[in-house]
């Protein structure tokens, strides 16, 4: 399998597992409407979309953990062999607190161990505190 290969699934199922959500919504919606227009016509059909959504959720969830969990085991097994998971690029370690972050120099995407993106969360000590601008020396205001 050619080097890339792993790289283009990752970022493959990165981008089902963006979109995933908002499509399942708008699968949704739509079926609402065609329960909500077939109401008076042939009430039949409001019936059996009412009674299959139950399970069409309980199948939408599975199918996004099942992707979730695809795309963590590609970031788990790139990140394991010190390459980017989205363009194999070696990454580098460093240490944000107490967890190790792999940042990628490529691509200057960052991910914790586990396989997931890292978003950097604010503490509420930074919250309280303003921000400070150094002067440059010379600058006039």
């Amino acid at each position: 399998m050619p080097e890339y290969a792993p790289a283009m699934l990752y970022r493959f199922f990165r981008g089902l597992n963006e979109i995933y959500g908002v499509t399942v919504l708008f699968c949704f919606i739509a079926a609402f409407f065609i329960a909500f227009a077939f109401t008076v016509i042939y009430p039949l059909v409001p019936i059996i979309l009412i009674i299959s959504s139950i399970f069409l959720v309980v199948a939408a969830r599975t199918v996004f953990l099942v992707l979730r969990r695809v795309e963590r085991s590609l970031a788990t097994r790139a990140l394991g062999r010190g390459a980017c998971p989205a363009c194999s690029t070696a990454c580098d370690a460093i240490r944000v607190g107490d967890r190790r972050v792999l940042e990628c120099p490529g691509c200057r995407r960052a991910f914790a161990e586990s396989g997931d993106p890292y978003v950097p969360q604010e503490t509420p000590e930074d919250a309280a505190t303003t921000a400070r601008f150094e002067q440059v020396a010379g600058a006039q205001s």
